[in-house]
């Protein structure tokens, strides 16, 4: 994988944008809401940040659509100049009057995480015969930066104030848009208008049903975060129920599951060039449940674990759809096809957490994390049997370029085996 960054210098540059801007991103989450519990005084005041970050995914189909029909580059340097000017304005907030700039600056971040320019953009910068290797550094990198970034960003705010958070946010987006201004693309044509809008908004739904593979891994993934979002609640119960432990333990349980995902995104992507998807996903989320269950065992050695092994499977469940999307749909349905897996994702998951607070005062934290193993393995078997055919790859613009590197007719990049190859699915008409 890390080959990958020495001979591509396009992928290094996106590589350094993409890190940067992550890192800027999860400092500033956490430390808006600390910014606003101290403006007002309110748990609910603070709450209202992770809310309102996650409210333009609903928007995330018609975002999608948008992404298909115009040059993403462009999009995505406008993006990162209007957030580089829009964060300065934390510079204004001075007491809880103006709180509603913390909450507006919050809402764009949501709105341009809804955007998936970058992810499909992907598509047109990196060959087919990279996709695994570079989609798994993202993850890989993304998932360690976490780990530090949240506790910077606080450090931060804590001893300079919100004037330097928000001059560290603004410049992230600038270093980012600097990097990719850097980067020449030739991107595909962008999708020509005139479908109905009905039509063309649900375009990406629809081919993900046409695409056996890419059903099967999406309806894995939304059973699973169907349950899943169980644990922020049953998280706490846990902590204070099941290993004696204030709330303040959680910080660490996230640490140690973030350094899980790391090494679980350097494994999923070793794994990923030798095997398909699907077997990719079920591992995943059998780590996931092995997980889970070690961590009723009420003791905090096997809990922190767990946390490991859940931590270590959430990269192999990314990866093999992130990689999935990459490879079989066509690079005009990149945004559609990414901004439908990721709302029926977000649906399922939101249902899920809204659930996990209603029943953790009245069933015991043991069965809800029982009830996610549960729905961790069923997934896991989902996806690995009955067997699917794997799709032909849909080349990019980037295999067509004499370095891309484009892998031959029904050879899977990576794999010594050949492809299962059927008819490529064909854009919805």
């Amino acid at each position: 994988m890390w080959e990958l960054l020495r001979r591509n210098p396009r992928f290094r540059r996106i590589f350094i944008g993409e890190t940067v801007s992550g890192f800027g991103d999860s400092a500033m989450f956490l430390s808006m809401a600390i910014w606003a519990k101290d403006l007002t005084g309110s748990n609910a005041q603070a709450g209202l940040v992770f809310l309102i970050i996650t409210a333009p995914g609903l928007a995330a189909p018609l975002l999608g659509d948008l992404v298909d029909r115009v040059r993403r580059k462009p999009l995505l340097l406008w993006m990162y100049g209007v957030m580089a000017v829009l964060v300065l304005s934390l510079l204004a907030v001075r007491s809880a009057d103006q709180i509603w700039i913390i909450y507006a600056v919050t809402f764009a971040y949501g709105l341009m995480f809804s955007v998936p320019a970058r992810s499909a953009l992907l598509k047109d910068l990196i060959p087919s015969s990279d996709a695994v290797n570079a989609r798994s550094l993202l993850i890989t990198v993304g998932e360690g930066v976490r780990i530090v970034s949240p506790a910077v960003g606080a450090g931060v705010y804590a001893t300079f104030g919100g004037d330097a958070l928000a001059f560290i946010g603004s410049g992230t987006f600038v270093v980012a848009a600097l990097v990719l201004a850097s980067i020449k693309v030739v991107e595909s044509k962008p999708e020509p208008g005139g479908e109905p809008f009905r039509r063309s908004v649900t375009a990406g739904f629809r081919y993900v049903r046409e695409v056996p593979l890419l059903l099967r891994l999406v309806v894995a993934m939304v059973a699973f975060m169907a349950v899943i979002g169980l644990l922020e609640t049953a998280a706490f119960a846990a902590i204070d129920e099941g290993l004696g432990q204030e709330p303040a333990f959680l910080g660490v349980v996230a640490s140690v599951q973030g350094g899980g995902s790391v090494v679980g995104g350097v494994l999923a992507g070793l794994l990923a060039r030798r095997a398909r998807e699907t077997r990719v996903s079920s591992i995943g989320y059998a780590l996931v449940a092995l997980g889970l269950l070690f961590c009723v065992a009420g003791q905090i050695v096997l809990f922190l674990v767990g946390a490991v092994l859940i931590g270590a499977g959430l990269p192999f469940l990314m990866l093999s759809l992130q990689t999935a999307c990459h490879l079989y749909t066509p690079s005009r349905l990149q945004g559609r096809v990414n901004a439908a897996t990721g709302t029926v994702g977000d649906v399922a998951q939101t249902t899920s957490i809204a659930a996990g607070t209603l029943l953790i005062g009245l069933v015991d934290y043991r069965i809800m994390y029982a009830l996610m193993a549960v729905a961790s393995l069923g997934a896991a078997a989902l996806v690995f049997a009955p067997r699917v055919p794997t799709p032909e790859i849909v080349p990019s613009v980037a295999d067509e370029e004499p370095d891309g590197g484009r892998p031959d007719v029904g050879e899977r990049p990576g794999l010594g085996d050949p492809m299962i190859a059927t008819p490529p699915a064909g854009e919805p008409k």
